[in-house]
């Protein structure tokens, strides 16, 4: 069984038995992941996180998750939540009982519901595919001379709020390697 099947098993779990004000991450490397219904929490309660949905082996449903460096969970904690080391690889933040208390179960099953739903569908793809992926890149898009309008359009279209840190910062070097001789 895979880890990210047997943390979806744990979340159903807890869920079905009620635990619905505990926020359960999982540390992956540096990162700290929380899937569907702590993945919900995490976004209405800590950050407006970047939300994917995928399709996982052994699933039957696809799982929406979430995300982000480990060193960063102080500075989303609500005052007054508590953080708790389930083990090595397992935290829980427990929200404030005010924040519990204004919880509607029925509203909140709903818009989790809603929220699950509006997150488009993010296809896996093998490590073959990602090689052969042509990238956000200037290549092929200005034909002979670069310009400094052609330079700032670029910019302007590229979809910051979908790209990963990463993918940005590899997309403005680009742009800076390739716009030198304007």
């Amino acid at each position: 069984m895979s880890l990210t099947k047997e943390i979806i098993e744990q979340e159903t779990k807890r869920l079905a038995e009620g635990e619905r004000d505990v926020i359960h991450l999982h540390r992956e490397g540096t990162f700290l992941r929380a899937y569907e219904w702590n993945a919900f929490l995490s976004c209405r309660y800590l950050h407006t996180f970047k939300v994917n949905k995928r399709a996982f082996k052994g699933i039957e449903q696809p799982v929406a998750y979430i995300g982000f460096p480990e060193t960063s969970l102080d500075k989303w904690m609500p005052e007054g939540a508590e953080l708790e080391a389930l083990d090595e690889k397992h935290l829980a933040v427990h929200l404030p009982k005010p924040m519990i208390e204004a919880m509607k179960p029925v509203e909140l099953d709903v818009e989790y519901v809603e929220w699950k739903e509006s997150i488009p569908l993010t296809e896996h793809k093998t490590k073959e595919e990602h090689k052969n992926k042509k990238s956000d890149t200037l290549d092929g898009v200005f034909e002979d001379k670069v310009t400094i309008t052609s330079v700032m359009l670029r910019i302007l279209e590229f979809p910051i709020e979908s790209k990963s840190p990463i993918e940005s910062m590899l997309f403005l070097a680009n742009v800076k390697r390739r716009s030198c001789c304007i």
